[in-house]
């Protein structure tokens, strides 16, 4: 896959990811926050090093073209996070978006530059023309990403998603790209 390296003002994001920043990924995202807001039951917590190398080293590709695209995203030169395409779909011109921020660079608008990155590379890059994602309904501060955004609630997972004991609730968000 070929480098990829946009930046918006104080906030810069990277792909591929290699595997030097497995280290930094493993201490960020061991982050129980981060486990219980992502909304994945692939997402571990405690989450080591050998976890963010299975990530870095998992396969994107189908022939020529990625399935996936992930991003570190900087600020200031720290590393701030991972956002990221998967599930692109040529065919019908879509892709899921998906990111996390560290405890340390939360409630700085950071998720929204990044994710207005990702969403002109999805757009212009790779031909997408809608983007989804399903957020937990417990992490309000994700969904405010997305409506900054412009994406829609589209709808609600009722009791779609068991963690820790519980059932949670899924919004499912979308994000069309007009001419």
């Amino acid at each position: 896959m070929r480098t990829i390296n946009l930046k918006d003002q104080d906030v810069e994001i990277f792909a591929p990811i290699t595997e030097e920043w497995a280290e930094t990924i493993s201490r960020l995202a061991n982050d129980k926050y981060v486990r219980d807001n992502i909304g994945s039951h692939s997402f571990p917590f405690p989450y080591g090093t050998e976890d963010a190398m299975g990530f870095i080293t998992k396969n994107r590709m189908d022939g020529s073209k990625p399935f996936a695209v992930d991003f570190r995203i900087m600020v200031n030169s720290s590393m701030a996070g991972v956002i990221g395409l998967s599930e692109i779909d040529y065919t019908d011109r879509k892709a899921h978006i998906g990111y996390w921020i560290a405890k340390e660079f939360r409630g700085r608008g950071i998720a929204t530059k990044a994710t207005k990155l990702v969403m002109g590379y999805a757009q212009q890059e790779l031909g997408i023309r809608r983007l989804f994602t399903k957020v937990l309904a417990t992490n309000p501060a994700s969904a405010r990403v997305l409506l900054k955004c412009g994406f829609v609630l589209e709808g609600v997972l009722r009791e779609d998603y068991l963690q820790d004991g519980r059932f949670l609730d899924f919004m499912i968000f979308g994000y069309l790209f007009r001419p």
